[in-house]
């Protein structure tokens, strides 16, 4: 596929000013730029009662409502809460409270940082101050952060609910780069970048490494379409988590997956 401008561009810094290059990768993997995925269920959003506990980078805002097993939500990078208010909104009709969370520096979280660990320490958090929750729903990079919250901050869901999420960060980055037409040296400095930011290495971030040591289920569930994380990433999860399965829904992409009738059927049924 032809290579655009920007990743023409990105290519000759990584090949000439690899400094130059890795800074420019880290901020753009840890400074989320402040915007609004949808406008979308916000209405229903602002009606529910409005929390904070404190998390890794200050207060994070929770929306809470209803009554009955609590359910979590978790967004994904550069989104905020209102990306699961359908969702969000089918599940607390159906009887459960919802806590859906806006991760560090996202929505109306405080902080300036974000990257999957803080997301996997917010979650944690939240469990600690808002009670574990009967079962997490998670929208891309908010599954391997809840993964992780799994592995090493607490996070104990009674079920797990993937939808759209990537499997590995060096993985989902390799698929990405070379989606933009990103060189090979490109995207290993870029993996580069990112273990030095995280202060660990990227292909720690997998959550096919963790999956196997949960019992809890999982529905991990994908749509065809989806151009940010390729459908296969729900087959791996699904492979490697001992009570998971995956499903592939039909003319849906990364974010379709969220609104789309199937889905929600599908989501209130497991939870059931």
């Amino acid at each position: 596929m032809p290579v655009s401008a920007l990743s023409l561009a990105a290519n000759t810094t990584a090949a000439l000013f690899p400094r130059t290059y890795k800074a420019s990768v880290q901020r753009q993997f840890t400074r989320p730029r402040v915007k609004q995925q949808t406008d979308k269920g916000r209405d229903w959003l602002e009606s529910l009662e409005k929390a904070t506990f404190d998390g890794p980078q200050g207060q994070q805002r929770v929306y809470r409502g209803g009554d009955g097993p609590l359910v979590f939500f978790q967004h994904g990078w550069e989104a905020d809460s209102a990306d699961l208010s359908t969702l969000g909104q089918a599940v607390m009709e159906a009887g459960y409270s919802v806590a859906l969370i806006d991760g560090p520096a996202h929505g109306q979280s405080e902080g300036y940082k974000a990257y999957i660990l803080l997301f996997a320490e917010g979650l944690g958090a939240a469990a600690a101050q808002l009670g574990q929750p009967d079962a997490i729903i998670a929208h891309s990079m908010g599954l391997p952060a809840s993964v992780l919250a799994m592995a090493r901050h607490g996070l104990t869901p009674g079920r797990v609910i993937g939808l759209g999420a990537p499997d590995a960060l060096p993985r989902n980055v390799a698929f990405q780069g070379e989606a933009m037409g990103l060189s090979k040296r490109a995207i290993a400095l870029m993996l580069e970048a990112v273990s030095e930011s995280f202060g660990e290495p990227a292909a720690n971030l997998d959550i096919t490494l963790d999956a196997p040591n949960f019992t809890v289920p999982a529905l991990i569930l994908h749509g065809e379409n989806d151009q940010i994380a390729p459908p296969v990433c729900a087959e791996r999860i699904a492979s490697a988590w001992p009570d998971a399965r995956s499903e592939i829904f039909e003319g849906v992409g990364h974010r379709g997956i969220l609104r789309d009738p199937r889905v929600v059927e599908r989501v209130l049924a497991f939870l059931s």
